[in-house]
C-alpha cells in the first residue's frame, strides 16, 4: 500500500502527526512523509499538514529552505467553487498548480505562496506576504501583492552593519551582551 493512501485514514494520519511532532520533532520528515519533495539544510517551523494544505505533492523545496511558521501553500483554485455556482458542469472538476522554491530561500512568518509560483534561488519573502507571480533569483519581495523591495546584493551590504556574534549563545547570554552594546535599547 502507498503511503499517500494510507495516509487519507485520519486515525492513522494522526498517529504520524503526532509521531513526527511531538516524539520525534522533526517536521521536514513528515512533510515528505506528506509528499513534498524538499532538499537538504532546510527547516519547517510549523505544523506541515497546516502548511502544505490539501496537495503537498504538488510542492517542491530545493535545499536550505526556510518555511517559517503560519506560511501556507496554496496549489487549487478556490475560486472555481463560484464558477461551479455559475456552472453545474463545472461540479466534477478542479484546478491544480504546482509550487516550486528554488535554494537558499526565507519565506516570512505569514506568508501565502498562491497556485503556480516558482520561487528563485537566493529569495527572501517578508513576513505576511502573498505571493502571486514568479520571483527570480537573489530577490527580497514583500507586500500584498508581494512586490520586489530589494536585491541580495544590497541587503548583505546592509547587513555588514549590526551584526552580532550571539547566534550560539543561550537567551540570558544574548541579553547580557544586547545590554552591555547598547544600554540604550533596555531605558
Amino acid at each position: 500500500m502507498d503511503m499517500g493512501r494510507l495516509l487519507q485514514n485520519g486515525f492513522i494520519r494522526r498517529g504520524f502527526r503526532f509521531y513526527f511532532m511531538r516524539i520525534r520533532r522533526d517536521t521536514t520528515a513528515f512533510a515528505r512523509l506528506l509528499g513534498v519533495r524538499i532538499g537538504t539544510g532546510g527547516q519547517i517551523l510549523g505544523d506541515p499538514v497546516a502548511i502544505f494544505g490539501t496537495e503537498p505533492w504538488l510542492i517542491t523545496l530545493g535545499d536550505h529552505v526556510d518555511v517559517t511558521s503560519g506560511v501556507s501553500f496554496l496549489n487549487h483554485e478556490g475560486g472555481i467553487w463560484v464558477a461551479r455556482g455559475l456552472k453545474p458542469e463545472l461540479n466534477e472538476y478542479d484546478k491544480f498548480s504546482p509550487i516550486r522554491v528554488g535554494n537558499n530561500v526565507m519565506i516570512g512568518t505569514g506568508s501565502l505562496i498562491m497556485p503556480g509560483v516558482t520561487i528563485g534561488d537566493n529569495v527572501i519573502i517578508a513576513g505576511h506576504s502573498v505571493i502571486t507571480k514568479d520571483i527570480p533569483s537573489n530577490s527580497i519581495v514583500g507586500g500584498c501583492p508581494a512586490k520586489r523591495i530589494s536585491d541580495m546584493g544590497r541587503f548583505l551590504e546592509r547587513l555588514e552593519d549590526g551584526l552580532v556574534p550571539t547566534k550560539k549563545m543561550a537567551q540570558h547570554q544574548k541579553k547580557e551582551y544586547l545590554m552591555k552594546k547598547h544600554p540604550e535599547w533596555f531605558l
